[in-house]
């Protein structure tokens, strides 16, 4: 995985000490009591995290004015930070229920468009947190820490998003509770495969597809998305056709060849927060060949919704999509 050409921070000889003494797994400790500690003695203390981009760097240990950057935002609201101002990717994956807690929360653009570094200096924050892929255009990291500390996470594949959840909570004092709920939710999903191994036996191999944006084509999940880590860890089967060394998260297939689906027993779909088909995925939905499906005749489309979403609310959706589809399972005639 190639790295960001961004400049490292540098540090004094009493910084690099202090990261050689504490360094673990990759987060570096915080200094003194636990982070998520409200004591007013420690609010102008500061920790090093290292392994990000930008190399080691020095952050507020009781961050209170934070700026979200992209695929941070929704993590934030999810373990109840409320940040200063967000990328813009923040509130257009939020939930209702998450968008209310931050309507109010300007937006300070995004990788898709512009960054607009004025609006981020105007805003004061004291940490800002972001994640980002390789070659990634329209976001400028040495700007941003020119600014304030920056804790830049790298996030090639949607795995490795929902891999920095516990990266993210710690640089924002809430490591303890997203550790827990992280344990909470990998049982959940051995509970799943370990409560229903007759019927996940029955089911046999399952697909998620969804449609794509470029003509012609549909996509389908792979063994590097967080759609398949998870079906597998509930203890699905995935479709044997699938890429066995894909190149992403991802597989474009030319809906000419959609017949190659059909020993998929049950199709998962991409589905909005509602369970309804995305836009782009009812267009897939509409083709006769796709229709004429053995699992889509027997019933077994089922929805998974939000799975660009990487907050505990979305897995907990997918947990129940999941628990559904089982109940609903048909075999076919």
């Amino acid at each position: 995985m190639s790295r960001f050409a961004v400049p490292r921070i540098r540090f004094g000889p009493s910084a690099r000490a202090l990261v050689a003494v504490l360094a673990v797994t990759g987060l570096i400790a915080g200094c003194g009591s636990d982070s998520g500690s409200d004591s007013p003695s420690s609010s102008s203390a500061t920790r090093v995290v290292s392994g990000t981009v930008l190399g080691d760097v020095t952050i507020p240990t009781q961050p209170k004015r934070v700026v979200t950057g992209w695929l941070v935002g929704t993590l934030a609201i999810d373990i109840g930070v409320t940040p200063v101002g967000m990328f813009d990717d923040g509130k257009n994956n939020a939930s209702p229920s998450a968008l209310a807690k931050v309507k109010d929360v300007p937006t300070v653009g995004g990788p898709e468009t512009a960054v607009n570094l004025e609006k981020i200096v105007e805003l004061n924050p004291d940490l800002i947190v972001t994640m980002v892929r390789p070659n990634m255009k329209n976001l400028d990291l040495k700007a941003l820490q020119d600014i304030a500390p920056t804790v830049a996470l790298e996030a090639a594949e949607p795995t490795a998003a929902w891999t920095n959840y516990p990266k993210v909570a710690d640089v924002l004092g809430k490591s303890s509770d997203a550790t827990q709920r992280l344990a909470d939710l990998d049982k959940s999903w051995a509970d799943i495969a370990a409560t229903n191994k007759d019927k996940l036996a029955k089911v046999g191999q399952v697909v998620y597809a969804e449609g794509s944006a470029q003509a012609g084509n549909f996509q389908i999940a792979t063994s590097k998305s967080l759609v398949h880590e998870r079906l597998s860890k509930a203890g699905f089967s995935y479709w044997a056709g699938a890429d066995p060394q894909p190149a992403r998260y991802q597989q474009p297939i030319s809906m000419e060849d959609i017949p190659r689906l059909a020993t998929a027993n049950a199709i998962f779909y991409e589905a909005d927060i509602q369970g309804q088909p995305t836009a782009r995925t009812r267009a897939l939905f509409d083709s006769p060949v796709f229709k004429a499906l053995p699992a889509v005749k027997a019933g077994n489309l089922f929805p998974l919704r939000t799975p660009y979403t990487y907050t505990f609310e979305a897995a907990n959706m997918q947990l129940e999509d999941m628990r559904a589809a089982l109940q609903k399972f048909t075999p076919a005639a």
